[in-house]
């Protein structure tokens, strides 16, 4: 069955139905950090992380947070109900 084309005035990155269905890859990490360190460089609190804990973990730790906020990671995936 095809799908209907869109009809809305929303550009195409704003329907849900193009929302990606797997986890960012390493790649894609790489990108979305160097991205959000390059906007970050100048704020104290990322030059207080970088003195406290050096670059390279720093990069780590924005990595781990920017993949943690990635709603199809199971990085922080809780099950809905007990396990058995």
């Amino acid at each position: 069955m095809k799908e209907k084309a869109q009809t809305s005035s929303e550009p195409s990155w704003l329907d849900p139905r193009n929302d990606p269905k797997t986890p960012f890859t390493d790649a894609e990490l790489d990108v979305l950090a160097d991205d959000f360190i390059a906007r970050m460089a100048d704020a104290q609190a990322w030059q207080d992380l970088v003195a406290e804990v050096g670059e390279q973990q720093a990069r780590e730790v924005v990595k781990r947070r920017l993949a943690a906020q990635d709603t199809n990671s199971l990085i922080s995936w809780q099950p809905d109900g007990p396990l058995h």
